[in-house]
């Protein structure tokens, strides 16, 4: 099981990251063959969407004619079997990198998919994904949101949990004492249920 994990903080060592590598390990605890690679958006080049190029994403299935990292991010997450997401709220909205990755990857599906003139199934249809959220003062659950309507325009497939606060997992200020949202006991959570989702995938594969 290829798990592919996506920080979308601008500080590689803090909580986001820390929430992101706790649940893949807790992946890890419970299957043994799962193997994991992380992407730090703050180390990867990627320009604004130029909206103004949707005649190329239209025509282009899945495809951008802005050549820097989001293209090969986009390759890496279609490769992979479960991706856990992570990103921390800063001033009302996610950090300028990872929103210009979010921005360029939803005009990509938005314009094949309104006006391209082929059928081509999204590469990302149906990829299950787990939600971290970091907020230091405001609700975590903002960016939660946001996470969700991101990948459910790719089609992708957000699992939730049963335990507050149910969108995934989410840490407000120190994680090490936030009493609230108890982000360590939902990564172990969150872990579960995706490693479930993949083997289950798997084995209808395999029927």
């Amino acid at each position: 099981m290829h798990v592919l994990g996506i920080v979308g903080s601008m500080r590689k060592d803090r909580h986001t990251n820390t929430l992101v590598s706790r649940v893949i390990d807790d992946m890890k605890s419970i299957d043994s063959d799962v193997v994991a690679d992380i992407i730090y958006v703050a180390e990867k080049t990627i320009h604004p969407c130029r909206v103004v190029c949707s005649a190329y994403c239209s025509n282009n299935a899945y495809q951008c004619s802005i050549s820097d990292d989001a293209t090969e991010i986009l390759h890496t997450m279609t490769e992979a079997d479960v991706l856990v997401i992570g990103a921390p709220l800063y001033f009302r909205a996610p950090p300028a990198k990872f929103q210009a990755l979010v921005e360029r990857l939803i005009s990509i599906f938005f314009f094949k998919e309104t006006q391209g003139g082929d059928d081509k199934e999204s590469p990302l249809i149906g990829k299950p994904c787990g939600l971290i959220g970091m907020a230091e003062y405001s609700n975590p659950h903002q960016i939660l949101e946001y996470l969700y309507d991101f990948c459910t325009v790719l089609k992708m497939r957000p699992v939730v949990l049963e335990r507050f606060p149910y969108l995934g997992v989410a840490g407000q200020g120190d994680i090490n004492e936030d009493e609230v949202f108890h982000p360590y006991d939902r990564c172990k959570d969150l872990a579960g249920v995706l490693v479930k989702v993949v083997q289950r995938q798997h084995n209808s594969r395999g029927a």
